[in-house]
């Protein structure tokens, strides 16, 4: 049952991956019309010398035989290079994919460490003046745009207080240090942990509210145990348990709200190169960044369906 449920899964994961990409694709192909990726740097280019870079480029080629051409190249290893600057595209990949995965583990731990005690003041205090304040900084953090916020935070910390770094990831011709990096990690992490932080904090209170009405909550009281160890003990860690599954389902909108934050910060990593290839119209670039967060996306879901 357990293998039928695996194969099942990987089946649909596959499926949601190359129509993804598929998409994807399509939605490049009906924007790039006659265009050459790069040809703003020589607009001097005659008629023929396009035709001639499009057809070295595979531009040229129907919609279905480009994709089956890169997609049995990826599954053969080969990602291609950058129609821009004809760079390896696994080059792109490597040198920022640390940076994306700094920035949103952070900002994963970050919602969490934060959301289960706010979602447990909300559940025991319930009706408060706090469990109400909780309640306006849920919907404000997951109805506030990131890309907003991050500019606000970047007027407010950087220009007027000068507290913390407005851009990138280090200060370029200092001495690399953690602390450095550290200041540098605060305003992206915050920012991208906001929906994360105010969802996992509502879903934590609705949790531990269901759990502390169960029976066995019930008798843990019956049998005189103080209130602290009922919570911690008793109900938190099974209102704990759907938590971890869908802070699982979230790591994909966090790496998808990377894209701005990274984006807003100047943070050089996946995200930022994404944005870049989609205005420089690098359909190589752009289908493989976009074939990796659909994998990861969908890896992400699988683990967490299987645990």
């Amino acid at each position: 049952m357990l293998l039928k449920f695996v194969a099942r899964r990987l089946l649909a994961s596959v499926i949601v991956v190359l129509g993804v990409t598929a998409v994807t694709l399509i939605l490049m192909d009906r924007t790039r019309g006659a265009y050459v990726p790069g040809i703003d740097l020589n607009p001097a280019l005659r008629p023929e010398d396009i035709a001639r870079l499009r057809a070295n480029l595979g531009l040229d080629e129907p919609f279905y035989q480009w994709y089956l051409s890169w997609l049995w190249n990826v599954l053969h290893g080969d990602f291609g290079r950058s129609m821009i600057d004809g760079s390896p595209v696994i080059t792109h990949i490597l040198e920022r994919l640390p940076n994306t995965l700094e920035l949103t583990l952070t900002a994963i731990v970050l919602g969490i460490l934060l959301s289960v005690p706010l979602g447990v003041i909300g559940a025991l205090r319930r009706g408060s003046k706090s469990d109400h304040a909780l309640t306006v900084f849920s919907v404000g953090g997951f109805a506030i745009p990131q890309f907003w916020l991050g500019l606000m935070l970047i007027l407010i910390l950087s220009v007027h207080w000068q507290l913390l770094p407005s851009a990138g990831m280090y200060t370029i011709g200092a001495e690399d240090s953690a602390a450095d990096r550290l200041a540098h990690l605060v305003m992206p992490a915050l920012v991208l942990a906001a929906a994360t932080l105010a969802q996992l904090a509502r879903f934590t209170r609705s949790s531990l509210l269901d759990v502390l009405g169960l029976d066995f909550v019930r008798t843990a009281r019956a049998k005189g145990l103080r209130e602290e160890l009922v919570v911690m003990r008793h109900a938190l860690p099974n209102a704990l348990l759907p938590v971890i599954t869908i802070s699982g389902v979230l790591l994909g909108f966090v790496l998808g709200g990377s894209v701005a934050v990274e984006q807003a910060f100047g943070v050089p990593g996946l995200g930022r190169a994404l944005v870049i290839a989609v205005i420089e119209r690098d359909v190589i670039v752009v289908q493989n960044l976009v074939l990796l967060y659909a994998v990861i996306f969908v890896a992400v879901n699988v683990l967490v369906d299987l645990s």
